[in-house]
């Protein structure tokens, strides 16, 4: 297991550097940083002071040092727009993107493992069927436009729920299932997929011919066989409902990380970009970590392959 662990937490060092490494580049490598920050019209003086502001017009070794010191420190910068500090700004908006992620993913867990289970089961029933197709209009029906339809069905025409903000768990109803729609897709065909498998092995049938019902086969055998793939795909996901959810947050007016990242976008505030991407990046990366230590607890051949 410590072994396990170590070669973990080393690939993740060595993918958290490349990741420093990338943001740093990130704008550098599109053009000059200044000209996507300052209108076309500002002066040659103001250029050089914004310029000189930001230690951009100092060399590009001793830049990335003073934006690797400031990284260590949890210095990520001040926002071009609001002057505000980058890492206050994150941490005001982090709650309601996690808030939106873990009810998206809790969303598609709730849907895709009992009827995935179900139709694994019984084939060639009407479940089966549905989640069939629940199953592929997850995966090419696209985020933002499910979203916009549910607002327009229990918004505009039904007046059901609210179509923006963050008031109350009500609020919370739409941009979930736009959000989790497409991972249910994943996870409930993954999870058939897995029950069509196991539900035909030896020991499924030495089970039923103990007189062990449906139920207790599937709670006792077929369940904890599908909980070790979802488990893996899941820290994945989740790291795309963080980096994903900026669609769904700019169209619910959602106050997340994704919405902040769209006005920082829009208002060319580089500095907040990149505190943004790296944040949600390291994020990630620590969440795939701890996926993969707990998947090595509920599947120990993982640690020695």
């Amino acid at each position: 297991m410590l072994r396990y662990l170590l070669s973990r937490s080393l690939h993740s060092l060595l993918l958290l550097a490349g990741v420093l490494v990338l943001v740093f580049l990130m704008v550098r490598l599109v053009g000059d940083p200044v000209a996507l920050m300052l209108p076309k019209e500002a002066s040659a003086e103001h250029r050089a002071a914004f310029k000189a502001g930001l230690g951009l017009d100092d060399p590009l070794v001793l830049q990335f040092w003073n934006y690797l010191a400031g990284v260590v420190q949890g210095d990520l910068g001040r926002s071009l727009r609001t002057q505000q500090d980058n890492w206050d700004m994150i941490m005001e908006r982090l709650p309601a993107t996690l808030e939106l992620a873990f009810a998206a993913l809790l969303f598609s867990w709730l849907v895709a493992v009992p009827l995935g289970i179900l139709a694994g089961m019984y084939p060639f029933s009407l479940l089966a069927r549905l989640a069939v197709w629940l199953g592929f209009a997850g995966q090419v029906v696209p985020s933002y436009w499910l979203a916009m339809l549910l607002i327009l069905l229990f918004s505009v025409q039904l007046g059901w729920l609210p179509s923006f903000g963050r008031d109350s768990l009500v609020s919370l109803v739409l941009p979930t299932v736009a959000l989790g729609f497409a991972i249910m897709g994943q996870l409930l065909r993954l999870t058939v997929a897995v029950v069509d498998e196991v539900r035909s092995s030896d020991y499924i049938r030495t089970a039923r011919g103990k007189g062990l019902g449906e139920f207790g086969v599937a709670g006792r055998h077929l369940l904890p066989n599908v909980l070790i793939p979802l488990v893996a795909v899941s820290g994945v996901q989740f790291t795309y409902l963080l980096g994903g959810s900026i669609y769904i947050e700019t169209v619910f007016a959602w106050p997340g990380l994704g919405s902040l990242l769209n006005t920082a976008i829009q208002d060319a505030d580089f500095p907040l970009i990149q505190a943004i991407t790296l944040f949600v990046t390291f994020f990630a990366i620590a969440v795939q970590l701890l996926t993969d230590v707990f998947y090595s607890l509920i599947d120990p051949r993982v640690q020695h392959g």
